[in-house]
């Protein structure tokens, strides 16, 4: 017993020297060039009742409980919000920079509680102007080893709300919609499909890519396929790169002659579903959602089986990304 208390404990001291030397700050930004002016800019950011219309969080759970004092605009303007899969928190403005910055507290209540440094930047570029959105803070102790992923989670919802800022700057809309299916199966799939590597910022190019040697090949071989869809065999939002196939679906495999294209199977599997409405460079909203209910109902996900999507529009014949339709499937145990 003595021998078991003296291991736990050196256990326990080397965890404290290893959290010790671990610095635990973060600091993450992202920014997106406009055209607009910056005082345009500045005007949306800064008033909390344009939040709900471009926010990555509030954009999955668009009926959650938001309360927004001193007509949202002005130092000490708070802007608090709960609900089921976006938690609850506040954020208020501190400093404000007409038109040029913007310095918040965010402070989260739930899924845990901390507390950030929000910050804001507004720049002229010519006729247009870039927006940098920034937090920065530091871990709890105990989750001091946790700051490094800050980077790719924070950056990540930071680049979706920046994406749809710039869609209302300059279109006055955001094509984004999300319905929630709930639990359901991915459909058995049979595809063919072309597999591909590429940079996570690279990714949209990169599939334009795919689908045009897959559109070319189902031409030339006049191949009848439905839906296009997407295959993500190693897509982790903390890496840097990807690997996907992109395919369109087919009734049964085929005879293939072309060393790239292969023939695939989507297995019938449990899987939390999404129904994302609008354009596709906001799937991540979609994606956003699965986890997030995911989460919310404390459903494990099956990281041994891939995610998919599958586009029921063709973008070609129907050119309105309002429109346009994708089932997102997140494999569930």
């Amino acid at each position: 017993m003595l021998y078991a208390l003296v291991i736990f404990g050196a256990v326990i001291l080397g965890l404290i020297i290893w959290l010790a030397s671990i610095d635990g700050s973060y600091n993450v930004t992202r920014s997106i060039d406009v055209n607009v002016s910056k005082e345009k800019a500045f005007e949306l950011v800064s008033d909390f009742k344009t939040w709900s219309s471009w926010s990555p969080w509030l954009c999955m759970e668009p009926n959650a409980d938001v309360t927004i004092t001193k007509d949202g605009q002005g130092e000490g303007a708070v802007n608090s919000w709960v609900g089921e899969l976006v938690g609850s928190g506040e954020i208020e403005h501190i400093k404000i920079d007409s038109e040029n910055s913007i310095d918040q507290d965010i402070r989260f209540i739930k899924p845990f509680k901390s507390q950030s440094k929000v910050y804001w930047k507004f720049e002229d570029k010519g006729e247009t102007s870039i927006v940098t959105w920034g937090m920065k803070g530091k871990m709890p102790f105990l989750f001091k080893f946790m700051a490094k992923n800050m980077e790719p989670w924070i950056g990540m919802d930071y680049e979706r709300g920046l994406k749809m800022i710039k869609d209302i700057l300059e279109t006055g809309k955001v094509d984004s919609s999300i319905k929630i299916d709930g639990k359901e199966n991915i459909p058995s799939t049979h595809f063919i499909g072309l597999k591909a590597s590429c940079p996570m910022n690279d990714m949209a190019p990169s599939m334009k890519t795919s689908f045009s040697t897959i559109k070319s090949y189902t031409e030339k071989h006049q191949i009848q396929y439905n839906n296009a869809l997407s295959v993500y065999h190693d897509f982790d939002f903390t890496k840097t790169d990807c690997e996907y196939s992109s395919g369109v679906s087919i009734p049964s495999a085929i005879p293939i002659d072309h060393s790239d294209i292969y023939n695939g199977h989507v297995e019938e599997q449990k899987a939390v579903k999404i129904t994302f409405t609008g354009d596709y460079k906001h799937l991540g909203n979609a994606w956003s959602a699965a986890y997030a209910y995911a989460r919310h109902k404390k459903l494990k996900v099956k990281k041994s089986v891939d995610p998919v999507e599958f586009y029921l529009n063709d973008p070609t014949k129907e050119p309105d990304p309002s429109k346009w339709v994708t089932e997102v499937y997140l494999p569930i145990k």
